[in-house]
């Protein structure tokens, strides 16, 4: 082990001081504080690798799956156990979560902005650590566009700017907006579209709860959900060209309706 790194990891399991790595890959590793193979997530640190056990991971859901959506997220972790032997290092990010929700979470109130890191990406939410506490962000809350996909916008990894809507530390009920440090394109969307206008735009995304299409407009960031008439004997297909006519716009709810006009 190196001198530093390993004076580093040993102040970590004596000290309980929190140490900051990235997750670099899975291994089934033999767990000698349980006596068993394990799923860990692995994080190289100053060229030590550190095993974090999926028991000690802090996640809900004790799986691969999980680990593997994690996979380049940066974490906080303690270290549990050093074996000088093998050069490796056991530790956990449950009891860094833990410590660190301790610490800070006492001074954050509503309305206070600070960066998060992303530690995995959904199709419809991302989850991200505040302060040890792990937090789904919803994509309502994420972009003021319609997002078919954040894994087109987003990775782990990455950091966040958010604003604290909600925070309930008792109840466990925390809310965070990133869209507030995005431009909201509704604000002057009629200087680009206006109702009875006919426009361009690619069919995007086929919505559950209400018939029609989504479609994104060729002229502007918003898009349009669009109903298709009886007329129509072919739906359009996703990615077609199309063109809308708008038929309402409603800034405050940044929604906008309008129907296909045709299949371009």
């Amino acid at each position: 082990m190196e001198n530093l790194t390993t004076k580093e990891l040993l102040r970590s399991k004596e000290e309980k001081r929190i140490l900051t790595g990235k997750i670099s890959g899975i291994e089934d590793e033999y767990y000698k504080l349980k006596g068993e193979k394990i799923s860990c997530a692995i994080v190289w640190y100053g060229g030590i690798k550190v095993l974090i056990p999926c028991t000690h991971l802090g996640i809900e859901k004790i799986n691969k799956s999980m680990i593997r959506g994690m996979l380049g997220a940066e974490i906080d972790f303690i270290v549990i156990e050093i074996d000088s032997t093998s050069n490796i290092a056991i530790a956990s990010r449950k009891d860094a979560m833990i410590l660190r929700s301790q610490i800070e979470f006492q001074k954050l109130k509503e309305n206070d902005v600070v960066r998060v890191r992303i530690l995995a990406v959904g199709v419809k939410h991302i989850i991200v650590e505040l302060y040890g506490k792990e937090i789904i962000i919803k994509a309502d809350n994420l972009q003021h566009t319609y997002i078919v996909n954040c894994k087109d916008y987003y990775s782990p990894g990455e950091y966040l700017k958010v604003r604290i809507k909600k925070i309930d530390i008792e109840k466990n009920e925390f809310e965070l907006s990133a869209k507030d440090f995005i431009e909201n394109p509704f604000k002057n969307i009629r200087k680009y579209i206006v109702e009875s206008g006919e426009y361009t735009g690619k069919v995007i995304a086929f919505p559950k709860q209400n018939s029609g299409i989504i479609v994104q407009l060729d002229n502007s960031k918003v898009s349009v959900l669009a109903r298709v008439p009886p007329r129509f004997n072919n739906y359009p297909h996703y990615q077609d060209n199309v063109l809308i006519k708008i038929s309402e716009i409603k800034e405050d709810k940044k929604l906008i309706y309008g129907y296909l006009m045709r299949i371009i």
